[in-house]
């Protein structure tokens, strides 16, 4: 089987977007051939070599880049089985007079709550749509399969911990005001005046957009302000790859992300044999209820990461590995893998 994909960018070390490189590599692992055509150039070193990544310029304009990829488009499009489409709706619009014109089958992914017009042009003209959720495709659709996540549990995995005394928190994500980090450097701000000690918080991301920079600035002086310094830190990006020994050394990861889509980070961390806190709605169906917390309430989260610290360590222990379990049978990038390609095994089904 030779596919086509189409992405925003393989690149192995960017914070955001380094997930892909991975599934790039286990995608192609499964096919004869793999051509991969990227909207933004990235580092997509050392992959096998029947993967092959073309890439627009990044900084070039819309017009220059809708015809480049409507002319790398036409190279491979005859030669492959099909075409799967990551994420961007604009991809599988761009993708289809041409998958159409040979008859080639689409299948789109997509991960947001957003509906918009280009959403549902995608869902009309694409074959198949995979979410990982049905929070994180609000579309009605007869469509769509929902997949989990694809988390590399291999990569993703707990290592042995030294003991510390220090408990460590941790959070991962883009730096944006739907993440909420002012519920969490107000937890700590709260946990500090009631005399706790040996408690620390890294957050590891940046800024998604640049109109962003400024909340980002603030969180940092709201920091200094509350003389948080030596408990609450920002980390910067962190490359995808090292993404995991990051989370291997945590004993608590939080996410107050507001966007209701499961949010790949947390299932990350659980993997990693983290303990999760997250308001997110979207985990309100993977995780027990005890590990959701009430949005914007710094109060319920202080007392939340209380709660967790005391917890005994065998208590904590069987709760990460229970975590750990619902990635490794719901959430694993094999089985997304393996969901993938399937959708163009049985060419009856093509358009």
């Amino acid at each position: 089987m030779k596919l086509l994909m189409v992405t925003r960018k393989v690149d192995r070390n960017e914070h955001l977007a380094g997930f892909i490189y991975e599934w790039v590599k286990k995608i192609g692992s499964q096919v004869d051939q793999l051509f991969v055509l990227t909207w933004q150039e990235g580092d997509s070193s050392g992959l096998p070599g029947n993967i092959k990544v073309v890439s627009l310029p990044t900084r070039a304009n819309i017009f220059v880049k809708v015809l480049k990829f409507e002319a790398s488009f036409r190279q491979y499009i005859q030669d492959v089985d099909g075409v799967f489409c990551h994420q961007m709706p604009l991809y599988t619009i761009l993708a289809a007079p041409f998958a159409k014109l040979y008859r080639k089958r689409i299948v789109s992914w997509y991960m947001h709550r957003q509906i918009d017009l280009k959403l549902r042009l995608m869902e009309k003209i694409s074959n198949v749509v995979l979410s990982a959720s049905p929070e994180s495709f609000r579309l009605k659709s007869k469509k769509l399969v929902i997949t989990g996540h694809g988390i590399d549990t291999d990569v993703f995995k707990p290592t042995p911990r030294a003991d510390v005394d220090r408990f460590s928190i941790v959070s991962v994500g883009r730096i944006s005001p739907t993440k909420d980090y002012e519920s969490m450097i107000k937890a700590f701000d709260i946990l500090r005046d009631s005399g706790q000690q040996n408690l620390s918080l890294i957050i590891a991301g940046d800024v998604g957009l640049e109109l962003q920079r400024t909340y980002f600035d603030n969180l940092k002086l709201m920091v200094e302000k509350m003389n948080l310094g030596s408990m609450v830190s920002f980390s910067g990006p962190i490359a995808h790859h090292d993404v995991p020994n990051f989370l291997q050394t945590a004993d608590l990861f939080i996410n107050l992300s507001g966007t209701g889509s499961v949010d790949k980070a947390v299932l990350e961390a659980m993997a990693c044999g983290c303990v999760v806190l997250t308001s997110n709605e979207a985990f309100q169906s993977i995780l027990p209820g005890e590990l959701m917390v009430e949005k914007n309430n710094p109060k319920a989260l202080a007392e939340k990461i209380l709660w967790i610290r005391s917890l005994p360590s065998d208590r904590r222990q069987a709760m990460a590995l229970n975590l750990r379990e619902e990635v490794v049978r719901n959430h694993n990038l094999d089985t997304l893998v393996r969901t993938i390609i399937n959708q163009f095994r049985n060419e009856s089904k093509a358009a």
